[in-house]
């Protein structure tokens, strides 16, 4: 009692704040005990919080605190107390000190709405944590403070465990080496959902695959236990105003602590499209909500009710099947850790017996799920912001939402182990909300993708199997009725059993499986196609190997693939008229690669380009224009051109057909035969143009031949030859480009005269007159240069027989007699005289038509009524007129101007046509009339 003697109640009030100061608080219990009036337990605390060092150990105040706190009776005094610096001061000064203390509240001020059941104690330990932590950031101190008190105030081991311990484990037991440190102020202004994206999202510089795992069980979990503390309502209402989220319509308001674990559903989900492996880890080795690491501290763990942990179980299942459909990934590695999550989100609901086996030798199980209610979801329900609605029949934890999934999945595993990758959204909507056009192109793809695996690594017979099983997830198809639509939904169960096992032999086909192909479906006894469904397929892929050629080579590349599947199939279908067509096709295209061909714009030739192309037998004008002498091959390009005609390609006629107005469909013998009258044209034409006249003139033997053969074979054609006149026309209007000077004059004579000898041949061949001015006008011409080359051959034979007779030419001077001389001098004159009657006879009589027009059309009405001309001769030695006639025999080859003496020239043979049947036909085209008119 001495020391206090004579203090006042505002002496003993300083005094206690000296002693505060201090840091020495042993003597505190005593002086409250003195003075039990002044002393009231939330006073003398508040004097405690306002001057006690914060940097004071807690060891040396915790024991007071207790002994304060407890309803011991009085305390003795420990050691000296130090009186004298308040002792002198009057009492009007001591109340004017105390006045001015400004003590501290208990509540922090962001705490003044905290539940009124906590104590001074608790909201003092909560303040002085608060103020520690603020001014030293030595949290463990907080712990070595708060440890005694915790288990007998129950807001502060709330506390303890929702702030303290999380902010501990964060700064110093998981992540010691971050630079920045979280306070107690800081954590505690968070709502759930910043909480829970901060202290998720937190990871050290020495990252493990357990972070997310030991932030989960260690930093969200205790965190979420304090979420019913009326400050973390108050941020949470604060936060559920200024956002929208789906899942705070359908939880009740009270339900603060499912909100918080919907924020930790909703950041795995989101967190699962960027680090999708340590989400599938964290699924993986955390059970859930329920799986909280409070340190010990609370001893009998998370209390909730059954139904709440039902709930929060099963929300979080549902957010492991949002994580396999959400990810876009496709790779192996996903699929594996898609099958974990969904392994364990069965065995945490209990319904791991809807589970399928994921491995590589897996048997094929029948599926059976709720179709009805798995299909009426839409495209929508596999959004990210809708997976994780509460009445998502895809998401939500069912025994048809996990046989579906894993039926899914193992579909996953089936295209990828048949090289197509695709994710599991991507196969849900495929399955669930495709039509029948999607599905049959994302099954036209997985066949592609097939075929490119290599051969030794694919069992055919199991391929089937497996993507006749995609069909409509069903292991048995003789007990499932496969023939008629499937009661049961695969990824493709809108497609047939026709289409599916249509592109399964494309996929056999293009994998060269073709013996395989052919027993199972032309020789097995249950073939799963008919006839003509498999010639369809079969033509289909052939056809597109050959598009997707690069050479016509049929030894080669994608041409062989199609030669080869066509011989393995041929057999099989001997009156298919597609396959003779399609064999026909990769003839003319294989004999068309030994030439070298470009199209316009430089593209180079392949295959493709004959079936696309509006007139393909134009690739053989090319051919010849871009291969030299390649015209001297004509019966391959004939063979090239029948057989593209023979394959069922459209082909432009160059005949008057066309041109009619209303064209009737023409015969296959006449399109072959006008394709052969074309190339054989065109190889006139090259000839020509390569100055090879006389290879041109051999091939209009056997052109006017076929022209001759056409006619006589029947007695109507069936459509106009407009092709051969053209081309003998075109032969006998030709003039070489680089005509030689040094050509013999007998040679210059003969090309000349077969030249006529076509013009006169054009004649006969024009279906119409609209032509013939313009033959006769070129047979004139040829004519009147006949005529020069006639004079210019006499004027050198009269030169050669007038040296010979010269008697200086001949030695020993043995020369003609005066008689003869005489009689050679006056032949000479009188055929001067013939030839200067022959120059004036135009300028004697100006209405007389030239001499060479005439005859030329004697000739024409000759040759249209005895077919008398050479080059139809070969044509006509059935003829009995011909047979009779004298010579027949060797009329029968082309006649030249070196036939045997005797023989009529044709030149002269047509100059007597002005008496003829013509005179009054094609005279009239000359504008001329007859010398003896």
């Amino acid at each position: 009692m001495a020391p206090f003697e004579g203090l006042s109640d505002a002496h003993a009030i300083l005094l206690a704040v000296r002693i505060c100061a201090d840091g020495d608080l042993a003597n505190l219990p005593a002086l409250q005990a003195q003075y039990p009036h002044c002393f009231l337990l939330e006073r003398l605390l508040r004097i405690i919080l306002t001057f006690l060092p914060e940097s004071t150990e807690p060891s040396r105040y915790v024991p007071v605190l207790q002994e304060l706190t407890s309803p011991s009776g009085l305390a003795s005094i420990e050691g000296e107390i130090d009186t004298s610096a308040i002792r002198n001061l009057s009492e009007s000064v001591a109340r004017k000190r105390v006045r001015k203390l400004h003590l501290r509240s208990l509540k922090r001020p962001d705490e003044e709405e905290e539940i009124e059941t906590s104590n001074p104690l608790s909201q003092f330990l909560i303040h002085r944590a608060h103020l520690i932590d603020s001014e030293t950031a030595l949290q463990p101190l907080i712990l070595e403070l708060v440890l005694p008190f915790y288990e007998h105030e129950p807001a502060l081991r709330t506390w303890l465990l929702s702030s303290l311990l999380p902010a501990l484990r964060l700064n110093y037991e998981y992540y010691p080496s971050r630079e920045d440190t979280i306070s107690l102020e800081t954590l505690e202004s968070m709502d759930d959902q910043t909480a829970v994206n901060v202290l998720l999202s937190i990871t050290g510089s020495h990252s493990s695959d357990m972070d997310l795992v030991n932030n989960l069980r260690g930093l969200i979990g205790p965190w979420l236990y304090g979420s019913n503390r009326s400050k973390r309502r108050r941020l949470n209402e604060v936060a559920r105003q200024n956002s929208i989220s789906f899942y705070q319509d359908t939880l009740k308001p009270e339900a603060t602590e499912l909100a918080g674990w919907e924020h930790v559903n909703e950041w795995l989900l989101s967190r699962s499209l960027v680090d999708r492996d340590n989400v599938v880890k964290a699924f993986v080795n955390w059970d859930g909500p329920m799986d909280t690491d409070l340190g010990g501290y609370e001893q009998a763990g998370v209390q909730m009710s059954s139904e709440k942990e039902k709930e929060l179980l099963g929300r979080y299942g549902q957010t492991g099947l949002s994580v396999v459909y959400a990810h876009g990934d496709s790779s192996e590695a996903a699929l594996n850790g898609s099958f974990q999550i969904l392994s364990r989100v069965a065995k945490l609901a209990e319904l791991d017996e809807y589970l399928y086996p994921n491995l590589p030798d897996f048997t094929l199980p029948s599926v059976d799920y709720d179709t009805e209610l798995i299909s009426s979801t839409s495209r929508a329900s596999l959004l990210q912001n809708a997976l994780l609605r509460p009445n998502n029949p895809l998401t939500c934890p069912s025994t048809s939402s996990i046989s579906f999934l894993s039926a899914l999945l193992l579909s996953l595993r089936i295209l990828t182990g048949l090289g197509h990758l695709v994710s599991c959204r991507t196969a849900a909507n495929i399955c669930l909300h495709s039509n029948e056009e999607t599905q049959l192109a994302e099954l036209k793809a997985v066949v592609e993708s097939t075929t490119k695996q290599p051969r030794s690594q694919q069992d055919w017979q199991t391929v089937r199997q497996r993507l006749l099983w995609l069909r409509d997830w069903q292991a048995n198809p003789s007990d499932n009725g496969w023939d008629e639509p499937s009661t049961h939904h695969g990824i493709f169960w809108k497609l047939s059993r026709d289409t599916v096992e249509t592109e399964i032999l494309k996929a056999l086909l293009g994998a060269r499986e073709y013996q395989l192909a052919v027993y199972l479906y032309t020789q097995s006894q249950s073939a799963p196609l008919s006839a003509d469904q498999v010639e369809a397929a079969v033509l289909e892929t052939i056809l597109t190997a050959y598009d997707n050629a690069s050479n016509g080579n049929r030894t080669r590349g994608g041409m062989k693939r199609a030669y080869d599947i066509l011989h393995a199939f041929q057999p099989h279908y001997p009156e298919s008229l597609s396959l003779k067509q399609t064999q026909t096709l990769i003839t003319a295209t294989h004999a068309l690669s030994f030439y070298s061909l470009t199209l316009q714009h430089g593209v180079p030739f392949q295959p493709v380009s004959i079936r696309v192309h509006h007139d393909p037998l134009s690739l053989v004008e090319r051919v010849l224009e871009q291969n030299a002498r390649s015209y001297t091959k004509l019966d391959d390009l004939v063979s090239i051109g029948r057989n593209l005609v023979a394959s069922g390609l459209p082909t432009k006629s160059a005949s008057l057909h066309e041109e009619q107005s209303h064209p009737e469909e023409i015969s296959q013998e006449d399109a072959l035969l006008t394709a052969e009258r074309r190339i054989t044209s065109l190889a006139i034409s090259s000839a020509l143009d390569s100055d090879d006249f006389g290879t041109a003139y051999s091939y209009i033997t056997r052109l006017t031949q076929s022209s001759n053969l056409s006619t006589t074979s029947t007695n109507t054609p069936s459509i106009p030859d407009d092709i051969t006149w053209r081309a003998v026309y075109n032969a006998g209007r030709y003039r070489s480009a680089s005509p030689n000077a040094s050509t013999p004059l007998q040679s210059q004579i003969v090309h000349l005269s077969q030249r006529m000898e076509l013009l006169s041949l054009a004649l006969t061949l024009a279906p119409t007159p609209d032509p013939l001015p313009e033959i006769l006008g070129a047979w004139r011409r040829c004519d009147e240069e006949m005529s020069s080359l006639r004079a210019r051959e006499q004027q050198e034979e009269d030169l050669w027989d007038a040296k010979g007779d010269s008697l200086s030419s001949v030695p020993g001077g043995f020369g003609p007699t005066d008689s003869e001389r005489d009689a050679f001098d006056t032949a000479q004159q009188r055929a001067a005289r013939r030839a200067r009657a022959r120059a004036a006879m135009p300028h004697s009589h100006p209405h007389e038509a030239p001499m060479g027009l005439f005859e030329v059309a004697r000739g024409a009405a000759m040759a249209l009524h005895k077919n008398a001309f050479p080059l139809r001769n070969a044509a006509a030695t059935g003829d009995a007129s011909a047979a009779a006639r004298p010579g027949a025999v060797e009329d029968e080859r082309p006649l030249s101007l070196e036939d045997a003496e005797g023989r009529v020239r044709k030149r002269d043979m047509v100059s007597n046509m002005v008496t003829g049947g013509l005179a009054s036909g094609i005279g009239w085209v000359l504008g001329a009339e007859p010398v003896n008119r």
